[in-house]
C-alpha cells in the first residue's frame, strides 16, 4: 500500500503546479485509499519538522540511487541532510519517499516551504555543501528539481 500517490494533470489531493511549467501538475495524495490505483506510488521513509500540513510551496528533488548505494543515501539523509535543510529559516519540514513501483527515479525528496525561494537562500546553500554533501552526490542518477506551490 502506497504511503503518497503523486497523479500529473490530473487526481484527487492537493494540486502542486510547478513554476516554471504550469502546465505540470502534480495532484499530491498522501494516504491514498487502496481503490486509487493510477499515479506513481511511495512508501514513507523519513520525515523532519510539520509535514502535517498542506505548504504554500512544495520543493520536490526526485534522485534514482543504485540500490547498493541506497545504504549510504539513506544515512547521509538522516544523520545530515534532511536536519540541516529542515532547519533552514522558511522551510516547514521536508519527508522522504521510495517509489514503489520499480520506476526512476526511484526517491523523492519533498520540503515544504513558506516561500518560493527559501532553496536559493545562503542558508539553503550553505546545508548543501557539506563535505559529506560531496561525497554522496556522485551516486546520484538522473535528478530533478522542482519548486511547486499550491494551487486551487
Amino acid at each position: 500500500m502506497a504511503d503518497l500517490l503523486i497523479q500529473q494533470g490530473r487526481g484527487d489531493g492537493l494540486r502542486y503546479q510547478d513554476l516554471e511549467n504550469p502546465a505540470d501538475t502534480w495532484h499530491w495524495l498522501e494516504n491514498p485509499p487502496a481503490a486509487a490505483k493510477d499515479g506513481i506510488p511511495y512508501a514513507f521513509i523519513a520525515a523532519l519538522g510539520d509535514v502535517t500540513h498542506p505548504a504554500p510551496f512544495l520543493y520536490t528533488v526526485e534522485l534514482d540511487i543504485a540500490e547498493a548505494d541506497l545504504p549510504a543515501i539513506y544515512d547521509w539523509y538522516e544523520q545530515e541532510h534532511l536536519p540541516l535543510l529542515t532547519g533552514v529559516p522558511g522551510c516547514i519540514g521536508g519527508t522522504r519517499y521510495r517509489r514503489l513501483d520499480g520506476g526512476a527515479p526511484n526517491l523523492l525528496a519533498a520540503y515544504r516551504f513558506e516561500r518560493p525561494e527559501v532553496n536559493q537562500s545562503a542558508a539553503w546553500i550553505k546545508a548543501r555543501s557539506t563535505p559529506w554533501c560531496d561525497r554522496v552526490r556522485p551516486l546520484f542518477r538522473g535528478t530533478r528539481r522542482f519548486v511547486r506551490r499550491l494551487v486551487d
